[in-house]
């Protein structure tokens, strides 16, 4: 096997500054369209930093993997016993080549330079928010955004959430618009009563939602 995710038997007796640093080969699909939502495989070796115990036998890995794009963290969906992480970039990064980097839960790390590369995308004309009614502070509620114009039912991409000086909302990038209508929850607090929430994309549009009571 090419790539080992998985603590081999002749690594054992290395101290943890020995382990083998990570090496990324590839980033598949290198290129993504700025307004998709997409998952990327990144096919690496890996040789994840392990504790052992000599004197009862164990061995503890430490199976932490992070990713970044660019200066954007993104999750880390599943690390495969081949050693292929899988990532899923949302619609938040302008046209561009960005490095990708992934780091080992011990802080060793492996960048393929400009393993990205993002290009113009689709974007809807605009946005629109269903009403929202009377929330309290820190419980999660259904917030609904559509896009709005020519081809809105084929956005797949993320937006990002907003509120005003005080306050906050969480998530603060959307999960993907699924046939361009976003339904997620989200959680607001601030110490104002009157609040709004405000959806922007990269390509510049923005959407406000009703004025509604926070207690």
């Amino acid at each position: 096997m090419r790539k080992l995710v998985f603590i081999a038997a002749p690594f054992l007796l290395l101290a943890c500054q020995d382990w083998p640093e990570p090496v990324i080969h590839s980033v598949s699909p290198p290129e993504m369209r700025a307004s998709e939502s997409t998952e990327l495989a990144i096919d690496a070796e890996l040789i994840l930093p392990a504790a052992v115990d000599y004197s009862k036998g164990t061995i503890e890995v430490d199976t932490q993997v992070s990713v970044r794009v660019g200066s954007l963290d993104v999750p880390t969906l599943a690390v495969s016993p081949e050693g292929v992480v899988s990532t899923r970039v949302p619609s938040v990064l302008t046209p561009g080549s960005y490095d990708v980097k992934v780091t080992l839960g011990d802080g060793r790390t492996a960048v393929r330079p400009g393993g990205l590369t993002i290009v113009e995308g689709e974007w809807p004309e605009g946005y629109s928010i269903d009403p929202i009614g009377p929330q309290r502070r820190l419980v999660p509620f259904t917030l609904t955004v559509r896009a709005t114009g020519a081809g809105a039912a084929a956005f797949r991409g993320n937006v990002r959430l907003e509120t005003g000086v005080g306050s906050t909302v969480g998530p603060r990038v959307s999960e993907p618009f699924v046939d361009g209508v976003l339904t997620q929850q989200v959680v607001v607090d601030s110490t104002q009563a009157d609040m709004a929430i405000r959806v922007t994309d990269i390509a510049g549009h923005v959407a406000t939602s009703n004025t509604f009571l926070l207690q």
